[in-house]
């Protein structure tokens, strides 16, 4: 019998992927909902190809645009909780959660009272959620799959668990991004394009900024305490140019678990889609060592890309201040973005607002919210 998946932030950079995945494991899944935002012309060619019962859009001006580019049967929803409606009404038993935003954390919260498996891809459901997505996934872990490579191969060095009883520290591989090696005073001139040019991955704007300020690492070491309940002085950050090595384990007898894959996030996608089962790798011929022939590993410089040092110090500060990193990067992505801020000015804005939002503490799901539009709006007026 197929497992019957749900894709939600299909249109997306991890969504794409997903589909890629999906139709190569067509004998073994059935794509039954998908979620798309904005993207309805590409929402509706997947419906189309995939044959997909349920779709999910922004609101009524997509639900208006994409319905005459799709059978009349399927159901076209949108609004809210249209995605909690969408996996309950369609049957989906594994929901790949790449949506973008704080709200996944409905669809989350709703797929582990269900015991629908969740394959995580949205970063913002732990970081930003903090101590309730941790209080969500205490009796549910199972049902929860990392998906980003480095969580992924963590989760994988642990022997597909996140039982950390034997665990020394967790190290998290960063490619180094574009700017590798650079200095501060060669950083001040970098543009929206020098910083978009990923050495390694192919990703959407907003990840492959982050991963130039190395924001991401921070965003990671975050979701790895939340995710393994690791304290922050026991994750490190190895800086890894070959992006080989996705992350790794060290025990407590200083012995080292690394796991090493191509550089795709379909790999990691189709393990968690699979579960317990593994297939053969079907984009490509995997690694050869023998051609990479080297694998180095440096420090992450925190005092030129001192976005990551922010993280450790937002984690360290605890209540919501995670979610305030999150929230203050994201305000700086769009800026800088639009070019209305330059990229050094990515950590000052994280800075200011760390010391603006100090002790703040979101008890609710609507709190979290209300705070992402506070930060983002005074972020305007400050910068702009």
């Amino acid at each position: 019998m197929k497992k019957r998946i749900a894709v939600l932030g299909a249109t997306g950079s991890v969504g794409t992927q997903t589909m890629d995945v999906a139709r190569a494991l067509k004998d073994h899944v059935e794509i039954v909902c998908i979620s798309a935002h904005h993207n309805w012309r590409l929402a509706a060619q997947m419906v189309n190809e995939f044959h997909v019962p349920y779709v999910v859009v922004a609101g009524e001006p997509e639900a208006q645009n994409i319905k005459p580019e799709i059978p009349e049967n399927v159901q076209v929803l949108y609004g809210q909780n249209a995605a909690v409606r969408a996996v309950e009404e369609s049957g989906a038993g594994w929901v790949m959660l790449a949506s973008t935003g704080i709200s996944g954390i409905t669809v989350f919260d709703y797929c582990l009272q269900h015991n629908i498996t969740v394959a995580l891809a949205n970063k913002e459901t732990v970081v930003c959620g903090g101590e309730l997505t941790r209080g969500l996934m205490e009796k549910k872990k199972k049902k929860v799959i990392p998906v980003d490579s480095e969580h992924a191969a963590l989760y994988q060095c642990l022997h597909d668990s996140y039982d950390t009883s034997r665990v020394k520290r967790l190290i998290i591989t960063a490619s180094g991004g574009p700017f590798f090696g650079k200095s501060r005073k060669e950083l001040q001139s970098v543009c929206v394009e020098d910083a978009l040019r990923h050495p390694n991955w192919s990703m959407g704007q907003k990840i492959t900024i982050d991963s130039a300020t190395l924001a991401n690492k921070g965003l990671e070491v975050i979701e790895a305490h939340y995710l393994y309940r690791v304290p922050q002085e026991r994750i490190s950050v190895l800086v890894h140019p070959q992006s080989i090595v996705h992350s790794m384990v060290e025990f407590q007898d200083s012995s080292i678990l690394a796991q090493m894959g191509p550089v795709d996030m379909r790999l990691p996608i189709q393990k968690a889609m699979l579960e317990e089962e593994m297939l053969p790798y079907p984009f490509g011929e995997g690694v050869d060592l023998a051609k990479i022939a080297q694998l180095s590993f440096y420090h992450a410089d925190m005092q030129t890309f001192s976005a990551l040092a922010l993280a450790y110090q937002a984690l360290q500060a605890g209540g919501s201040m995670p979610a305030v990193f999150s929230f203050a990067n994201d305000a700086a992505v769009r800026l800088f973005l639009q070019r209305r801020i330059t990229f050094l000015q990515i950590p000052e804005l994280i800075a200011w607002a760390l010391d603006t939002f100090a002790g703040a503490v979101c008890r609710s799901v609507d709190e979290i919210l209300d705070m992402n539009k506070m930060i983002a709006k005074r972020a305007e007026e400050q910068y702009c």
